[in-house]
C-alpha cells in the first residue's frame, strides 16, 4: 500500500542535518502527510517521520546501523526507526518516546503485519520481503 496523499518516501540520496556539521543518509525515509515543504537543495533540518536503515552484515555496519544512528537519529526527533536486517530476516521498529529515547514498538520475522506503528493502513509481507532481498542478494557480485 501506498502513503496517503501528501506522504513522501525518498532514498538515500538525501541527507539530514542532523546536528552542527553532522549528517545522516537513511535508506530510506518518510514524512507523513501534514509536514511542512521540504528545501529543495542543501541538508534537510526537518526530521523524517520513519527513518530505514537496511543492515549490511559487516561489523562495522551493524555498529553504526544499531549504535550510532540509533542515537543520531533519537537525538534529531525522527519518530520511527526502522532496522531492517536482510541476512537474520528480521525488522525492528521502534519509536521515540516522551524522554528522547527510542522503544521497541515492533519485532518481527516473518508472515504479514497489518498493522504497523506509525503507518496506518500499511501492511508489509515479510516472507516476500525476504524472499526478494535473497533474489537481490544471489544476483549481486561478492564483494564481502
Amino acid at each position: 500500500m501506498g502513503l496517503p496523499r501528501g506522504g513522501l518516501v525518498f532514498g538515500s540520496e538525501a541527507k539530514f542535518a542532523i546536528s552542527a556539521g553532522r549528517g545522516r543518509k537513511p535508506d530510506l525515509g518518510m514524512y507523513l502527510p501534514g509536514h511542512p515543504p521540504l528545501p529543495r537543495h542543501g541538508a534537510v533540518r526537518v526530521p523524517p517521520d520513519v527513518a530505514v536503515e537496511i543492515v549490511t552484515p559487516t561489523p562495522r555496519d551493524v555498529r553504526r546501523d544499531r549504535v550510532e544512528k540509533f542515537d543520531d537519529y533519537a537525538a534529531f526527533g525522527v519518530r520511527y526507526y526502522w532496522i531492517v536486517d536482510p541476512e537474520q530476516q528480521t525488522l525492528e521498529i521502534f519509536e521515540l518516546g516522551g524522554d528522547g529515547r527510542y522503544v521497541r514498538a515492533l519485532g518481527a520475522s516473518g508472515g504479514t503485519l497489518t498493522t504497523v506503528p506509525g503507518c496506518a493502513g500499511l501492511a508489509l509481507a515479510l516472507d516476500e520481503l525476504w524472499r526478494e532481498a535473497e533474489k537481490l542478494a544471489d544476483t549481486e557480485p561478492e564483494s564481502r
